[in-house]
């Protein structure tokens, strides 16, 4: 089974990026794959250059995100010599979103942190982790601003409705699910219970037992997406889950984006790395 082509790794000033750093480089070496960190951090708004004295202010700006983004490239070394590995610095100039997504689309994976909002200088763009989710085409493994995670990929949480965007993150998953033990959850918001499409548990099943993985398989019956979204994270947690793979569901338009009921639920209250693909 071939694995991930590339772990691409967002580097920012937020306190745990070494954390996430750690676990991009053990994915990696794990993969024997090409590493890369992007550096993405806050970008003034256009208008803010409108002020007096904006040259001024503009090349002090510059100076202190040179500083700041050459002190994160040493961080991100450190780290990644830590485990072995050597990786690419890629420094993504410009606006923050758009910037990132030209970036890692090249990615076979893509780690990102979970947004913290009492964190303020984890702060890059309105919902830039949303944008980059339901914007990039690549699966996105989002890691908790809080907990440690010394293993990935062991006991495994797989939500499952039947739909594409399911279909794609189990598929995406597979190099981290070989030999796991799966607790495959089918659930189906109400709305889209009827779909004549929607591909039955038992065939992502056999994808799983293909791949080497002990499964036990759970049934919920139709329900909002806030009960999913709810039982996704405790049935997580009674299984020690180190890892749940699902499907991102939401839509953008013009950069607002709007995320559906379960993929809001979990990016706001997970506990453990999430694997999400849209």
């Amino acid at each position: 089974m071939l694995g991930f082509s590339s772990v691409f790794v967002h580097v920012g000033v937020e306190a745990r990026v070494k954390s996430r750093i750690a676990l991009a480089a053990r994915i990696g070496a794990a993969q024997q794959c090409r590493m890369a960190g992007i550096c993405v951090t806050y970008a003034p708004q256009p208008w803010f250059y409108r002020m007096h004295h904006a040259a001024e202010c503009l090349q002090e700006d510059r100076e202190r995100r040179h500083h700041t983004h050459e002190a994160l490239r040493r961080r991100f070394e450190s780290a990644i010599w830590e485990h072995g590995m050597t990786a690419e610095w890629r420094v993504a100039e410009g606006e923050p979103v758009a910037s990132t997504l030209r970036e890692v689309r090249e990615a076979g994976l893509v780690v990102l942190g979970q947004t913290d909002e009492s964190d303020d200088d984890s702060y890059i763009a309105p919902q830039y982790l949303e944008s980059i989710v339901l914007e990039s085409g690549r699966p996105t493994l989002v890691i908790p601003y809080t907990g440690d995670f010394p293993t990935l990929g062991t006991s495994v949480l797989v939500a499952w409705d039947g739909g594409r965007e399911s279909a794609r993150a189990l598929h995406d998953a597979l190099p981290l699910l070989a030999g796991s033990r799966v607790h495959l959850l089918h659930a189906n918001a109400a709305m889209r219970s009827l779909r004549v499409d929607s591909t039955p548990a038992a065939n992502a099943l056999r994808l799983l037992r293909d791949v080497g993985a002990e499964v036990e398989m759970e049934y919920m019956a139709e329900a909002n997406d806030l009960l999913i979204g709810e039982l996704i994270l405790s049935r997580a947690a009674d299984i020690g889950a180190d890892l749940i793979v699902m499907g991102a569901y939401g839509h953008s338009r013009l950069r607002e984006i709007t995320l559906g009921g379960v993929t809001r639920t979990i990016l706001a209250s997970m506990t453990v790395p999430v694997l999400l693909a849209h």
